[in-house]
């Protein structure tokens, strides 16, 4: 896989496939619990239509 094929990736399919579902879903804009630490608010988000 090169660079080019790697920016194709949707970053929230990549989440779902190692268990990560968003708390939140706004717009494009998708809230994650960090995956680091405990939570109970989302922290982190992707937004789906920049896939960043």
């Amino acid at each position: 896989m090169n660079i080019s094929e790697a920016k194709r990736i949707r970053i929230v399919d990549f989440l779902q496939t190692l268990g990560h579902l968003p708390i939140r879903i706004r717009h494009n804009q998708y809230w994650y619990l960090s995956p680091c630490r405990e939570e109970q608010s989302p922290s982190f988000k992707v937004n789906d239509k920049l896939n960043e």
